[in-house]
């Protein structure tokens, strides 16, 4: 029979077919997981991207309140430099530094 050999081609074509099928669906399965565990990663980056940046905005706050208090002392002992009280202050005032931009100002 003349359609026994194009029978036999057919059934190895969609054998391979239904091989690559397979391996098709193996492949889209793996890659879900990967996606899910890629998806798990990122909220676990994001919890911790949130969390660093409130614990910069809590060193801001706490540094900028020691800079208050540096100011504030500064003043005061200005005051104290006018009035004649402390002679000390006037060596304090010749060492004067302005304050510096660092990572944890402006971002």
């Amino acid at each position: 029979m003349e359609y026994e050999e194009d029978l036999g081609k057919l059934e190895k074509n969609v054998e391979k077919l239904l091989n690559s099928l397979d391996s098709v669906q193996d492949d889209r399965l793996k890659i879900k997981a990967d996606l899910e565990l890629l998806s798990q990663e990122k909220k676990a980056l994001e919890e911790e991207v949130g969390r660093l940046k409130e614990e910069k905005r809590q060193i801001l706050q706490r540094v900028t309140g020691l800079i208050g208090s540096i100011e504030k002392w500064q003043r005061a002992a200005g005051e104290m430099a006018m009035d004649g009280k402390a002679d000390i202050v006037d060596d304090a005032k010749a060492v004067q530094v302005d304050p510096v931009q660092g990572m944890l100002v402006g971002n």
